[in-house]
């Protein structure tokens, strides 16, 4: 199928320009205008050259260099009218011109849809197969409690993101300060069950999304950085041998369009992926100065917090 479709590329990489500039001539006004424009200077041309020829015949006959006005509008009419019937008689002629020319816009517009539906297979299971290397739960973050202020009503706390490439946390972490002791996260929920990338089971790509607190509302609370610079969650980066069942290259282009259905929710839903916002549980157990809380995330669309250690 491969080199099919390498060798219907090929043949489409000759017919697409053809084809583009067809569609443009006869499907747009500035087409119209460039075919109307030839047709024109045809016209000028020919009636200019008859003009020329009768002025060379007059000049040779009668030393009359110039034709008078009634037979110049002779001319003119009269190549005007021989133009529209030399145009007549090649109709049959000009048809089969036509039929060729749109067969060719035809034959290419099969070919890209060949080649798209044969590159969105792939596609699908590209991401399918991401899907399944990210199927399992995954420490996402770990919260160190730096202060908690019960005069100012104030929490502080630094965020460590885990990146799984590194195979740790990032060594700069997110410095937070928030009004309240109660701490609550907004997940993004990405779920495949009713997509084309569905695999047969439950998966949910999930991702703390904000922080908030009882005292802070949801729609104010504060971005968490737990993505990097392309919008690539770092809990989806992977060492080289830690990537199965596809190419490096094809896995990061696939999580980038993740990362675009976690901030585009209407295209998400185009791909059939429903996604959403919804509020996890927050640390139950009164906080304190000095915890360490790491939060795991369950692709089954959960969130789990547990205190690590005093530190």
């Amino acid at each position: 199928m491969g080199n099919s479709q390498e060798i219907l590329q090929q043949i489409n990489w000759f017919l697409k320009p053809v084809s583009d500039f067809i569609l443009y001539l006869f499907t747009t006004k500035t087409g119209y205008l460039l075919l109307l424009l030839f047709l024109i200077l045809y016209l000028i041309f020919t009636i200019y050259n008859a003009l020329k020829v009768r002025k060379i015949a007059h000049e040779a006959v009668s030393r009359n260099l110039r034709p008078s006005f009634f037979e110049r509008m002779y001319i003119f009419f009269s190549e005007l009218i021989k133009a529209f019937m030399n145009i007549v008689s090649k109709l049959p002629v000009l048809l089969g011109v036509f039929l060729i020319l749109f067969g060719i816009v035809g034959l290419s517009n099969a070919f890209t849809t060949i080649d798209d539906y044969v590159n969105n297979q792939k596609r699908i299971q590209e991401l399918k197969t991401v899907v399944k290397n990210l199927d399992k739960s995954y420490i996402i973050a770990k919260l160190n409690i730096e202060d908690v202020d019960y005069v100012n009503n104030t929490t502080k706390l630094k965020i460590y993101y885990y990146d799984y490439k590194l195979d740790d946390y990032l060594p700069n972490p997110q410095s937070v300060e928030i009004k309240g002791h109660d701490i609550y996260f907004l997940n993004y929920v990405m779920n495949f069950d009713y997509s084309e990338i569905e695999s047969g089971k439950k998966v949910n790509l999930v991702m703390p999304y904000k922080i908030f607190s009882e005292e802070v509302a949801k729609d104010d609370g504060i971005l968490l950085q737990t993505t990097d610079s392309v919008g690539v969650p770092y809990i989806f980066h992977r060492d080289d041998d830690e990537i199965y069942g596809i190419d490096k290259n094809s896995y990061y282009s696939r999580l980038k369009e993740f990362a675009e259905f976690m901030t585009n929710p209407e295209k998400a839903r185009k791909e059939g992926i429903k996604s959403f916002y919804a509020a996890a549980p927050h640390f139950i157990n009164k906080i304190r100065k000095g915890q360490s809380i790491v939060i795991w995330v369950e692709q089954t669309g959960g969130l789990v917090l547990k205190k690590e250690r005093i530190f």
